[in-house]
């Protein structure tokens, strides 16, 4: 690129008539960088054996109360500290920062860690739903287990064979750890959980009720299930007073509860 720059010099005696201004072209030197990318080389291990030990080894340096907490109580922490470090200075500064630093890495690990267990998750889903389950149960993450219950109750709605009624019951401790938390989501695909067995079930659960089954023929999982949802609504009475669409469905499972003996 070339440009035209026109210098006025400036002269002692003034101006003088007939004078040649001089003319000077400068011209920009470009310089182009190329920047070579180096490939990524991957290890070539993608069995189901190294995920799974991935997914067991990638948290163990992180505390099991840590790995539990949902990432936006995380994040929100790591926020909290950062509006505290604008406000100091010196060395509080560097502390704030050392800290904040350790809490991004806390959350990158276990981000990193859910997201392999996920995976991990999903690979049994597709082989075997008992297998998936008993995962499910080990790692007691849950999270993932948040992500993947509104796929077990589409199955449940479905009629999928790999669901039983004796499944349900082995899955309600988890989904009650589900009902416990503080978020809407959470109380939404816990609820629509148990709304999902009560609609594939509902004559077998009213033959069952709590304590007497006028069908001694029924598996006797039908009545454990009974059992576990009035326990979950006596403990838990908040959930027969929630707003709005979680409220709804709150009430159609304790209209179902009215009808059991």
């Amino acid at each position: 690129m070339t440009g035209t720059l026109n210098r006025h010099p400036a002269s002692r005696s003034g101006n003088i008539p007939g004078r040649v201004k001089r003319v000077v072209s400068c011209k920009r030197k470009t310089h182009h960088l190329t920047v070579a990318r180096r490939k990524q080389t991957g290890s070539g291990r993608s069995s189901d054996a190294a995920n799974k030990e991935n997914a067991a080894n990638c948290t163990q340096g992180v505390p099991q109360q840590m790995l539990d907490r949902n990432p936006w109580d995380l994040h929100a922490k790591v926020n909290k500290k950062h509006s505290a470090a604008e406000t100091s200075s010196g060395q509080d500064d560097c502390s704030a920062l050392t800290e904040l630093a350790k809490d991004h890495h806390t959350l990158t690990d276990v981000l990193y860690g859910r997201n392999l267990r996920l995976k991990v998750s999903l690979t049994l889903w597709k082989r075997s739903t008992g297998e998936l389950l008993t995962y499910l149960l080990r790692i007691q993450d849950v999270a993932v287990f948040v992500d993947l219950l509104p796929l077990i109750s589409k199955s449940v709605t479905e009629g999928s064979p790999g669901i039983t009624i004796g499944c349900c019951v082995d899955l309600f401790p988890l989904v009650r750890k589900v009902l416990t938390q503080p978020y809407e989501e959470y109380l939404m695909v816990g609820l629509r959980w148990i709304n999902s067995v009560l609609t594939k079930w509902p004559e077998e659960l009213k033959a069952s009720g709590f304590s007497a089954s006028t069908k001694p023929s029924l598996d006797r999982n039908f009545q454990v299930f009974n059992r576990q949802l009035l326990e979950l609504w006596q403990e838990e009475p908040s959930l027969g007073s929630l707003p709005g669409n979680a409220g709804d469905l709150a009430k159609v499972i304790h209209l179902f509860m009215s009808q059991l003996s």
